[in-house]
């Protein structure tokens, strides 16, 4: 079903949750601003997340959402909507919670996808995903595709014309200053090679790859090519970097005190020659950058991110017991502990001489 731009003035955009999800949508949020061009277009994203942003051409305004405990927070979720009288709402989360507040704060169309909430959907579709191929039980149930698909297909459906599928992260002069003097601040030379380490993932520890395993690789990188080294820290991820420094026989940064906001992480991962990371947020930051990156992945579908990846190098193993999605693993991890320092070692070298 079409709209009828002549009539949207207002439009809200309720980002993903994740901070990967956000910056894999900028895509998506820059399509929306070319079709409802003379709208004014304000996105709902959790708060931190709008650093992410900065610089977004997309959008004219933030409203910080929240996790909503019951009705009656989903209610004051709505209140924050209700003021601004918006014309349209385009839902990338599925969940109906996002669906029920849109529809308390007014919004007369809402689109998104079905499942779940058809009644609460006046235009959207229904994810008709094929049945996984490999027939394991654990883990989606259905085909994942890469989510910038997925997302592209909801806009379709109301007649949004085509475009690429890369991420957009803007940089600043200002942003790129704040970089480079953090990084004095802690260290590290503007001269030599600079690698990044993200070893965090707020999704849980089943995919966190060991600490030994961190450290053996920055002993290699170090002897090999005299690199120095970034630890990325995220919210609640404050001791998962002591492990690593304990372990590792060369001398590591961690970007701590002080932390560093999501405008500026932008800015240092460009300036970065590598990064190594976990399946998490970060790595599409350094997608985004076209900075060339390994990514150790364990417990999640390949699928789901398997676009916008000619810069990544992406080192997973297929287990019997895997993808399972599950946060904490009720065996021995192997899909992570098997992966070795020697194979990221490799993969590493090849993204930095290429």
């Amino acid at each position: 079903m079409k709209i009828d731009r002549s009539k949207i003035r207002s439009v809200y955009v309720r980002a993903p949750n994740w901070l990967g999800d956000v910056i894999m949508a900028t895509a998506a949020f820059a399509r929306i601003r070319s079709f409802f061009i003379d709208a004014k277009i304000v996105c709902g994203v959790k708060q931190g997340h709008h650093e992410i942003l900065s610089g977004c051409r997309s959008f004219d305004d933030y409203i910080y959402v929240e996790k909503a405990r019951g009705l009656r927070g989903l209610r004051r979720e709505a209140a924050k909507l209700r003021p601004h009288g918006f014309d349209l709402a385009i839902l990338f989360p599925n969940s109906i919670s996002s669906a029920l507040v849109c529809l308390w704060a007014g919004v007369p169309l809402r689109l998104g996808y079905t499942q779940g909430r058809r009644f609460l959907i006046t235009h959207g579709l229904k994810a008709k995903l094929p049945k996984r191929k490999d027939g394991k039980p654990h883990g989606p149930r259905r085909e994942p595709v890469p989510m910038v698909y997925y997302w592209g297909a909801m806009l379709d459906t109301v007649g949004m014309p085509k475009v690429e599928h890369r991420p957009i992260l803007n940089l600043s002069a200002t942003e790129r200053e704040r970089a480079r003097e953090l990084l004095l601040h802690y260290g590290l030379s503007p001269t030599k090679e600079l690698i990044l380490f993200n070893p965090g993932a707020a999704f849980g520890n089943t995919k966190l790859w060991p600490a030994e395993h961190w450290a053996r690789l920055a002993e290699k990188l170090h002897a090999e090519r005299g690199s120095q080294f970034l630890i990325m820290v995220g919210p609640g991820e404050e001791r998962i970097p002591q492990g690593i420094i304990q372990e590792a026989r060369v001398d590591m940064k961690v970007t701590a005190n002080p932390s560093v906001t999501l405008d500026v992480l932008k800015a240092i991962v460009d300036r970065a020659a590598l990064m190594v990371t976990t399946d998490s947020g970060p790595r599409h930051i350094a997608a985004a950058m076209r900075t060339p990156h390994v990514v150790v992945m364990g417990p999640t579908h390949p699928g789901y991110t398997n676009a916008n990846i000619e810069d990544a190098t992406i080192i997973r193993h297929d287990v019997e017991c895997g993808p399972c999605h599950l946060k904490v693993c009720p065996i021995d991890h192997h899909c992570m502990t098997g992966i070795t320092p020697d194979e990221v070692f490799a993969a590493a070298l090849q993204r930095i001489e290429s």
